[in-house]
This record gives structure tokens, C-alpha cells and sequence, in this order.
């Protein structure tokens, strides 16, 4: 097996370790098909969201495997995705889809603040923030429309409770759950921002279950056949509701792997092995804790970071990472791009996994101005 690697950054981590690569526009099918025929390959695998529509697009025209792009379109474009699960009856939130930021405001009031106002096409948070109050709208408004690609808006109910995230695959129609975490947002009143995924999640039976039917029937509306899906749903008391669904594996180190750690399945040889027609087990193996958590330095002029390469070391850490330019004016996270530092920890229990993690974290010692 060879492997090729394309991103837009010429510093790619990806491609010290691949057979091959190009500095290219990933969200453009053609440059990735002319790369992708020059190399005669069998698959192009999206791992992020941006490149899901080029990669489904560019295998549509070289007839390799692939999400047809209709389907793509619709895992990425949010208005396109929760029209699909309104056709279908799904629980989500109460929406609407607006093309014009002069409607926005009408938008929310008639659903009732707080609520979610986010571009219908962008990915890694960017452009999403939680509106508390009509005085909150213009600056929400202004952060939209500078991450917007396509001039669509979501405006959407703002629904209490605690973040899942599920990991899966889908073969032949039928959907295969292979992680879920709860996830700890940023503690901020507009920036809607990760900083942790523990796994596995911590529901009651009865809501795993029910996580579990609402999943499989959203990728079913969206119309995934076969590939990889990353999903994420509120839940509460009142049941589960679905937030987004990615076309894509998780992004990260998930899909490398966390999915891994967790269940024993190689997402990226099974998801490659699936969309190649091969017939890959897609059951998980068994269920261990893993825990993906995000950092970074207090509040201030940042100066340096020491012990990085210790805490690489410490027990239960797969991979530990932070990168912050010095002179650096540290101020909360907007989006996921930008958090700076990162840790991937094991354990046989969701527990330990987090007790490692948290360790390597304290272990950093800041140098600020």
C-alpha cells in the first residue's frame, strides 16, 4: 500500500511520513483529482471537513468509491443537513435558514433566545457562537459573516444539557458505533469550543441506547451507504438531539487514534478496506477509556512552555503537543484551530485515562510576561 498526502499547508505533518504528497487546495476537486490521477490511486480519503465535497466530487469523476457528492454536499452544508432530518422526523433543535444577516435578528426572536446562530458552511467551529440576548446579535452577526463561504446562516434553539460526540462507521446501510465521549466545552458565553472528549461517555443505558437509534437514522436521512461519520448530539433529560453529522472520520487524532484506543478497530485501514469493497469487521473489540484534551497558557503575554517532552513520556500518553509563538497575547479560544496545545491519553478506564491526561497537563510549567 502507498500513501499520498495533500493539504494546503507545505508544513503538513502528514507528508514526512507519506510515499508522497502536493501543497494543494483540498477543498478544490480538481486539483485533487489531477493529483489523484497522476498517482493512479484507488481511494481519496477525506479527514477533515473541508476536503469531504472535493474528495466526494473528484472520485465522482475519476468513478473510485467515494461519498456521492450530493450526499457529501449534504454532511457539510447545515441547512441542507437539518432540512434532511426535518424531512425525517429527527429531534434537533428548532431551526431556520437564512441568506440574508438582515434577517437574522427576526430569525431569533421568533425562536426565543439564547439561541445558535452559525454559517450554514464552515467547519471547526468557526463563525459558531451562542446569542444570550438581542444586544448580544450584532457582534454574533459580524463573527458569522467573516467565517460564511457560501452567504447562509443557521439560526438555531439553543438546547441545554451535555455535548456526545459518536464515532462510527456505516457498511451497507447498517451504522456502527465505535466510540462516544461527553465533551467539556470552553467555559466562555460565546465561543462554542471543545477543550475535552472523554471516553467512553458518561450516559445512562437508557440514553446510550436511544443515542444510538436517533444516529442511525440521521446518516440513514442523510443518505450514507458506506463510510465513516462523526456526530454530535445534545443530551438531557428530555432525550437526544442531534447537532451536526460529519461525512468524515473524527477530526484530530481521532480517527488515528483515539477510535483505536477505545475499541480496537483501525478506523482508517477498516474505512479504507470498506470503501474499497472489501467486507472488514466494523464491531468494536472492546470498550477502554481514552481521554482528548485540549490546553493552554493563562491569560497574558506568552513567553515559553517547559516539560513538553517530559510529559510526551509520562505513562498512558499516546501523543502530547503545544505550539505557541512567543509574544503571543493569549486570550480565549475562538475556534478549534486555535488551541495550542493538545493531549491523547489511555487507560483501561475512562477514569484513568482522564487521570493521565490531566497529569501530563499539570506538568507544564509557563513562562509569562
Amino acid at each position: 500500500m502507498r500513501v499520498f498526502a495533500a493539504d494546503g499547508a507545505n508544513d503538513a505533518p502528514g507528508f514526512a511520513v507519506a510515499d508522497d504528497h502536493a501543497v494543494l487546495d483540498i477543498r478544490n476537486a480538481s486539483a485533487v483529482a489531477e493529483y489523484a490521477a497522476a498517482k493512479a490511486v484507488d481511494l481519496i480519503l477525506a479527514v477533515n471537513e473541508a476536503g469531504v465535497l472535493a474528495a466526494a466530487e473528484a472520485s465522482s469523476d475519476l468513478k473510485l468509491p467515494n461519498l456521492p457528492p450530493d450526499v457529501a454536499l449534504r454532511c457539510l452544508h447545515k441547512g441542507l443537513m437539518r432540512d434532511a432530518w426535518q424531512a425525517a422526523g429527527l429531534p434537533q433543535p428548532v431551526f431556520r435558514r437564512i441568506e440574508s444577516a438582515d434577517d437574522l435578528a427576526d430569525a431569533a426572536a421568533s425562536i426565543g433566545y439564547p439561541v445558535i446562530l452559525k454559517p450554514a458552511m464552515n467547519w471547526g467551529s468557526r463563525g459558531v457562537s451562542r446569542v444570550s440576548e438581542p444586544a448580544d446579535l450584532p457582534w454574533a452577526i459580524r463573527y458569522a459573516q467573516t467565517n460564511c463561504r457560501d452567504g447562509e446562516f443557521v439560526v438555531e434553539q439553543c438546547i441545554s444539557g451535555t455535548e456526545m460526540t459518536i464515532e462510527g462507521l456505516v457498511k451497507k446501510g447498517r451504522t456502527q458505533i465505535l466510540a462516544w465521549s461527553d465533551k467539556e466545552p470552553q467555559e466562555h458565553p460565546k465561543y462554542r469550543v471543545a477543550m475535552a472528549l472523554n471516553y467512553p461517555a458518561r450516559f445512562a443505558d437508557r440514553q446510550l441506547q436511544r443515542a444510538s437509534e436517533v444516529v442511525s437514522l440521521a446518516t440513514q436521512a442523510l443518505g450514507i451507504e458506506n463510510g465513516a461519520f462523526h456526530c454530535e448530539c445534545m443530551v438531557n433529560d428530555n432525550g437526544v438531539f442531534l447537532v451536526e453529522l460529519g461525512g468524515r472520520p473524527g477530526g484530530g487524532h481521532i480517527f488515528g487514534q483515539i477510535v483505536e484506543a477505545s475499541s480496537g478497530v483501525c478506523m482508517p485501514q477498516t474505512l479504507a478496506l470498506l470503501f474499497l469493497g472489501d467486507d472488514p469487521d466494523i464491531n468494536p473489540k472492546y470498550q477502554k477509556g481514552a481521554c482528548y484534551k485540549f490546553f493552554a497558557p493563562p491569560l497574558g503575554v506568552f513567553r515559553q512552555a517547559l516539560g513538553v517532552s517530559e510529559a510526551r513520556e509520562l505513562p498512558g500518553i499516546l501523543d502530547f503537543g503545544f505550539q505557541m509563538t512567543p509574544g503571543t497575547v493569549v486570550t480565549p479560544i475562538a475556534g478549534d484551530a486555535d488551541r495550542p496545545g493538545y493531549v491523547v491519553a489511555t487507560g483501561q478506564s475512562r477514569e484513568e485515562a482522564i487521570a493521565n491526561a490531566d497529569r501530563a497537563i499539570a506538568s507544564i510549567r509557563y513562562v509569562m510576561a
